[in-house]
């Protein structure tokens, strides 16, 4: 007998002896059960599909169709709506293409350098024995003089410049296609025309300036195509342009230095700065130009600034009649306009004089200014036929006519007769508009507004 072994009742205890567990049987699926599932879940698609073809019989009817079909024209109509008021105002852009297809020269500037003076007196000191400077490499040396600056050192250590020089350094700033050439020689252009103003210096003495036919040639070299009415139209859907010219920025800056002098040397008539006003007007309608903006505006200002005061008196009249005559009535009216933005009193006052003109060319009104300002608070905003895009430029146009002027303060009744149109761009045209420009006019007007609220002219 064990007597370590468990008594007979505890062999009998299903807790000290649990019984042996049935092992689980695994299910061994066949192919008959597999083709079986396949069927079944077959039969569902089948009966699924039956159910939407009873619902889709409730439409099956003509009048259901025409229905479904207005229905899509709704969605379709307010979906073309929507992309309109959205694109729309993407759409009006400013922009021309004052450049076409550039073409050589119809004359040359650059002379015989073998009878250059400076050349000659150089072969015949003893400094040439050092370079051994020769017809041959004439200019080839002037060409590096230029360059390194010692030709406009001296210049203006002997205060004297023979045409020769004044005409090769003209083409080499006009014309050239080489970037240090083209620069230095503006460069010395620049320095010996603004030598003229010097107070306590000694003015060079230019044996040969250019004059307005020299330059308006090269201009017209560049594939500037700006001469009429019909011009504007041809620049402005002008697809093949080769773009600016590389010569333009020296352009510039030459007419700049010749109207900074203009009182001492008078290269340029009346007439003619007011051609070169309209020209740079236009070239600040070039999106390719953006990048010379700064340079375009510090020009206007100066040829507005090298006018006599009595020949600005009817010369900004003229500009303004011109450029207001010829710019499409788009953006492009509004730009014509911004682009004047010097802050000296003639930049404001040809602002003022081409925003006013091209109100009168818009509304076709050229009676008195209070009868202008009549004809814009009569235009009723809560038309749907009213134009929106129309009255925002006449707007902005306005705002530039009174508030770059002292008109406002000369006439009160116009600034009460601008609060009122202003309120009513405000007020007639509600919150939720959804038509094109109607949230630029109400935001501009309420702007406006309060700039006329704080300034005590709010009250009529």
């Amino acid at each position: 007998m064990n007597m370590d072994g468990p008594l007979d009742f505890e062999n009998e205890d299903p807790l000290v002896n649990p019984p042996p567990s049935a092992e689980k049987r695994k299910k061994v699926i066949g192919l008959d059960d597999l083709v079986s599932e396949f069927y079944k879940e077959k039969s569902k698609l089948i009966d699924k599909g039956n159910r939407k073809r009873k619902a889709s019989k409730l439409y099956d009817s003509d009048d259901d169709e025409r229905g479904q079909q207005a229905l899509l024209s709704i969605v379709d109509d307010c979906r073309n709506q929507m992309n309109e008021i959205c694109s729309e105002e993407d759409v009006q852009e400013w922009g021309l293409c004052m450049f076409g297809d550039q073409k050589a020269p119809t004359q040359s500037l650059i002379a015989d350098l073998d009878s250059c003076h400076l050349l000659k007196e150089f072969m015949n000191s003893q400094l040439n024995s050092l370079v051994e400077l020769n017809p041959d490499n004439g200019t080839a040396f002037l060409e590096g003089l230029l360059v390194n600056g010692w030709l406009t050192k001296l210049i203006l250590t002997c205060a004297r410049v023979e045409t020769i020089i004044c005409k090769w350094t003209l083409d080499m700033l006009l014309y050239s296609s080489k970037e240090d050439l083209r620069s230095s020689a503006c460069d010395f252009w620049c320095s010996i025309l603004l030598s003229q103003n010097e107070v306590n210096g000694a003015a060079v003495e230019i044996e040969w300036l250019p004059n307005y036919q020299i330059l308006n040639e090269a201009l017209e070299s560049y594939g500037f195509r700006i001469s009429s009415s019909q011009d504007v139209q041809l620049a402005e859907a002008g697809s093949k342009s080769q773009g600016p010219p590389q010569n333009i920025r020296a352009w510039l800056k030459f007419v700049a230095a010749c109207c900074q002098i203009r009182f001492k040397k008078p290269i340029f008539t009346a007439s003619q700065l007011e051609q070169i006003a309209e020209i740079l007007v236009w070239l600040l309608l070039d999106r390719s130009l953006q990048g010379l903006s700064l340079l375009l505006q510090e020009c206007v200002v100066s040829v507005t600034e090298s006018f006599k005061e009595e020949e600005w008196v009817s010369s900004f009249k003229k500009i303004a009649n011109s450029l207001a005559s010829r710019v499409p009535q788009d953006m492009n009216c509004l730009r014509v306009v911004e682009s004047v933005s010097g802050v000296d009193a003639r930049s404001k006052h040809l602002r003022s004089s081409i925003a006013n003109q091209t109100l009168v060319v818009l509304l076709d009104h050229k009676e008195s200014d209070e009868k202008l300002m009549s004809s814009l608070m009569s235009i009723n905003l809560k038309e749907k036929s009213c134009n929106l895009f129309r009255t925002y430029m006449l707007l902005v146009l306005a705002e530039n006519w009174l508030l770059s002027s002292k008109m406002v303060e000369e006439k009160p009744v116009l600034r009460d007769m601008w609060t009122v149109f202003l309120r009513n761009c405000f007020c007639q045209i509600n919150s939720t508009d959804l038509r094109p420009f109607a949230s630029k006019v109400r935001t501009k007007a309420s702007y406006l507004l309060q700039g006329c609220r704080s300034n005590g002219s709010g009250q009529t």
